[in-house]
């Protein structure tokens, strides 16, 4: 063997031994240049309008982040800007865990944020749990989340029976002589539904009402013309709904058209986007809507992402301050475990507590789920104005009129 090559051999060997040697964290310190977070989101569907609202949420929250020079990995001793990757599910359960498979096994995702319902992150949290990946839900039923035991999923979002309490202690305060007689429930037929429909069911029995209809649907229906009908033939004077945008919009102009002589319209989660509005244009006056955040609930940070989310769409929203908070707690988790192991991270959310963020203070309990109240407002010449809880100073519930 020539002495270059001798000398070569010797450097190689030498260089091999070096890196063995090296410690782990220093070589995985050196390799992270970012972290990677995926989230399931509804580029395409029905679950589009709402799914647009979080997905502009994640974004500003990672870019805030990144301003700031990202977040601090103690394991890896710097910081790491977040990079963020969305994978489409279609609107649809099986699309979310289709998006979450691909987000791990492909795009090597370190951590997962949710999608917008109930289905879909439980179908994705499923495949999180399955590949030992965190998942954070802003968007999901906690008694659900809680009754699947997981191990790698963190979640926070008001509860069915609070939210499905609501409606009842509304029509409460209506004089007796005009309260509401005969409400329907009409639910869309899956897991989300059947949730919100069993605790609308508890709450109407708890507070002396009684449903003169009960009938789930099935999402993305062309019509509702002939359950609309059978509304009419048992002189129903108010729904209770649960579905999305688009589902909503045609229920709504569809009980227009047919002239029914319902008062009161509620419905969660497809009637309160800005599009809802926009579709219905003065059809949408007197529907109440259900929200889970507002930027005038003092949070740190929430007027101001209102009213940059204002100036960016012409629109506010009553979403976006949860979806800004689930990315904001992801970073303080990550922090506080000074890791990017999903388990470490994990725990830090198990009777854990997340202080100013634009949801304001958040608590845990021991499976990692928080819950949050539900809000009631009602559209009225193009604005939201709050029914729940009740501020008499700037808001009074209008029955729809049945003339």
């Amino acid at each position: 063997m020539s002495e270059k090559k001798l000398v070569a051999c010797v450097g190689l060997t030498l260089l091999l031994v070096v890196v063995f040697l090296m410690p782990h964290g220093w070589l995985l310190a050196a390799e992270k240049k970012e972290i990677v977070v995926g989230a399931p989101n509804s580029l395409t569907g029905g679950g589009v309008m709402p799914a647009a609202e979080q997905k502009w949420a994640y974004e500003q929250a990672v870019a805030d982040i990144n301003k700031k020079g990202g977040v601090f990995v103690k394991e890896l001793n710097k910081k790491l800007p977040i990079k963020l990757i969305f994978a489409d599910d279609k609107s649809v359960p099986d699309g979310a865990a289709g998006a979450m498979e691909k987000l791990i096994k492909m795009d090597k995702i370190d951590l997962g944020l949710s999608s917008d319902s109930t289905p879909k992150n439980m179908a994705a949290a499923t495949i999180a749990e399955k590949y030992k990946v965190f998942f954070t839900c802003s968007r999901a039923w906690p008694e659900e989340i809680e009754k699947m035991n997981y191990k790698w999923v963190a979640s926070f979002f008001f509860s069915p029976v609070g939210g499905a309490e609501v409606p009842f202690k509304i029509w409460n305060k209506i004089p007796e002589a005009e309260r509401i007689k005969k409400p329907v429930l009409y639910m869309e037929d899956n897991q989300d539904g059947q949730a919100f429909g069993g605790a609308f069911k508890a709450m109407a029995e708890k507070h002396g009402y009684k449903f003169v209809m009960d009938d789930p649907y099935p999402p993305g229906a062309k019509t509702y013309s002939s359950q609309i009908l059978k509304m009419k033939g048992l002189e129903a004077d108010a729904v209770l709904w649960l579905g999305n945008a688009t589902d909503g919009i045609t229920l709504i102009r569809e009980i227009k058209q047919m002239q029914t002589k319902l008062r009161y319209i509620h419905g969660w989660r497809g009637m309160w986007p800005t599009e809802f509005l926009k579709a219905l244009g003065k059809d949408s006056q007197y529907v109440i809507h259900d929200g889970f955040w507002t930027e005038k609930n003092g949070a740190p940070g929430a007027k101001e992402l209102g009213e940059r989310y204002t100036k960016a769409h012409g629109k506010d929203s009553v979403s976006i301050g949860q979806d800004y908070a689930n990315v904001q707690m992801l970073a303080m988790a990550i922090e506080r475990a000074g890791s990017l192991d999903s388990a470490k991270i994990r725990s830090v959310y198990v009777g854990g507590e997340f202080k100013g963020t634009t949801q304001g203070d958040l608590k845990f309990n021991d499976k990692a789920v928080c819950y949050i109240e539900s809000i009631g407002a009602q559209w009225w010449n193009g604005e939201r104005m709050p029914i729940w809880p009740p501020n008499e100073k700037l808001w009074t519930l209008k029955l729809m009129p049945v003339n």
